[in-house]
């Protein structure tokens, strides 16, 4: 059981029929603390993970996404050069209110008899989403960044690591007793190359 809760679940499915926007269920306070309880109800494992995405920050620095039901997540307005860069803002948690009252909320429900875990994607992850434009196989314009605008990936690693370690710092201070960390396309760097442009940005949190 993932940070997805039961997507498998028939009473997850149904609720999704009823609210079909993945952001409405994953920006919902009701929503957010319904779903996150479903499997945790049915199962009673020791952890329950709250619903969510590592893209729900986005807007509160500045990038607004879309998710389609064809392509996934879609970021209209890639970014790619020193002046995009320079107009990501500082993390805006007040945008993130819904994820904080959720926290609240499921600590409250759960009373002591399971840890509440929240989540953020490594900054290495978002940033594939960011430079893209949306979902991948190839990676081209972040693994080309690498190598022809290392300057302009360093800086925007660097505003995902501090907007994410407040993120981290919001959910914690909500109720999130773990965070778990999520570099989901970490995978598509060879070992050395993580270590260079993934991990550093990790480790700017411990």
């Amino acid at each position: 059981m993932m940070r997805q809760a039961g997507r498998y679940m028939a009473e997850y499915q149904a609720l999704a029929k009823r609210h079909p926007s993945f952001r409405e269920r994953s920006e919902n306070t009701d929503l957010i603390v319904e779903i996150t309880l479903q499997p945790w109800r049915a199962f009673a494992p020791d952890g329950v993970i709250l619903f969510s995405d590592i893209l729900t920050p986005l807007p509160a620095i500045g990038v607004p996404f879309d998710i389609s039901d064809s392509k996934g997540p879609v970021i209209q307005s890639p970014v790619r050069s020193k002046e995009q860069v320079r107009e990501l803002v500082p993390i805006d948690l007040d945008m993130l209110q819904f994820v904080g009252e959720s926290l609240k909320i499921l600590r409250n429900e759960i009373d002591g008899k399971a840890a509440l875990l929240g989540f953020v994607g490594a900054p290495w992850t978002i940033a594939t989403y960011i430079v893209e434009g949306g979902m991948t196989n190839t990676y081209t314009n972040i693994k080309s960044m690498c190598h022809t605008a290392p300057d302009v990936l360093k800086g925007l690693l660097s505003h995902l690591a501090q907007a994410i370690s407040d993120y981290i710092i919001y959910q914690v201070n909500s109720g999130a007793q773990c965070i778990q960390i999520f570099d989901s396309w970490g995978g598509q760097l060879p070992p050395h190359v993580w270590e260079q442009w993934s991990k550093p940005y990790i480790k700017q949190w411990t």
